[in-house]
């Protein structure tokens, strides 16, 4: 019993003595916490901020069938697409979007809203309105927009092959060309694939008028008026449909806030580890120095 109480009344004071320790280092500690909670500070501050712009989007919906088979059957013999739809047969949104990152249609999205100047700022003497050394690739500002778009899609939609929602993001140095970037996207690449279905629509009714002359078949010269019909039907729809092949449904705000780094965040964690840090160097230089100066190393 004895020896219970003379254990319960020095515990109390092995915690003073690690108090007083600290206590004693306090100056120490205070530098060192400081210090590191400086230097964390002018690091993160000379970190590029980004700012990311989030737009809600959905796959076009409008999608038909010439209802005859026949039809069908020689636009598929004659190389004729015979869907009325106004996107392509791939017209899920994963593909949507792989046509969106591909390159040349970044490349091409670079190039009409002159981005070479904002990916490549820091080559760009905007005082002199010239390139400071060799005008960037456009290859190299493609790499690094792919970079800065993420979409994630609607996972249970996605899962089931429907037609379901995405969310697009764009991560930018400024927020005003991260709204920019994400609004104009998706309204480009609507007007894109627009224009590819016409010019194939186009392409289509000349070669359809060709095979037209071509035959007397009375079966065969309705069939054909069938496609150049649902042809002619695909560029109108294609000319006057704003959403083409995707939908937005909330348009990506200017972010006020940039979203990495966190610069507070970053800060008091590295002051709170710089703080750990000096109190576990005081442990040490107590409990295992003495031991170290002790040994004889050989020189």
């Amino acid at each position: 019993m004895s020896e219970f109480n003379t254990q319960t009344n020095e515990e109390p004071i092995d915690i003073l003595d690690l108090i007083q320790l600290l206590l004693d280092n306090a100056k120490f500690i205070a530098i060192a916490t400081i210090s590191i909670g400086i230097l964390s500070a002018l690091y993160i501050s000379s970190v590029e901020r980004t700012y990311v712009a989030t737009t809600l989007i959905k796959s076009s919906s409008k999608v038909g069938s010439t209802g005859d088979s026949a039809a069908s059957g020689l636009a598929g013999l004659l190389g004729v697409q015979a869907s009325t739809a106004i996107v392509s047969a791939d017209n899920d949104i994963d593909s949507t979007i792989a046509i969106m990152t591909s390159r040349e249609f970044l490349e091409k999205f670079i190039v009409d809203h002159d981005l070479l100047k904002e990916i490549f700022i820091d080559d760009w003497d905007k005082e002199n309105n010239i390139w400071k050394n060799e005008v960037p690739i456009i290859t190299d500002g493609y790499y690094l927009l792919r970079e800065a778009i993420r979409v994630t899609f609607d996972p249970i939609a996605f899962t089931r092959r429907q037609i379901g929602f995405a969310e697009l993001e764009v991560s930018w140095p400024n927020g005003k060309g991260a709204a920019y970037i994400a609004n104009n996207l998706v309204k480009d690449l609507n007007q894109f694939l627009a224009e590819n279905m016409i010019e194939e629509a186009e392409s289509s009714v000349d070669f359809i008028d060709e095979q037209f002359t071509k035959t007397n078949v009375i079966a065969v010269r309705e069939s054909l008026s069938k496609l150049k019909t649902e042809q002619i039907r695909n560029m109108m729809l294609a000319n006057s449909s704003k959403d083409f092949a995707l939908r937005v449904i909330d348009d990506a705000l200017i972010p006020e806030f940039p979203s990495t780094p966190k610069r507070m965040q970053f800060v008091l964690i590295a002051s709170a580890l710089g703080l750990l840090a000096s109190i576990v160097i005081i442990f040490l230089r107590i409990s295992i120095f003495p031991y170290l100066k002790k040994l004889k190393l050989p020189i």
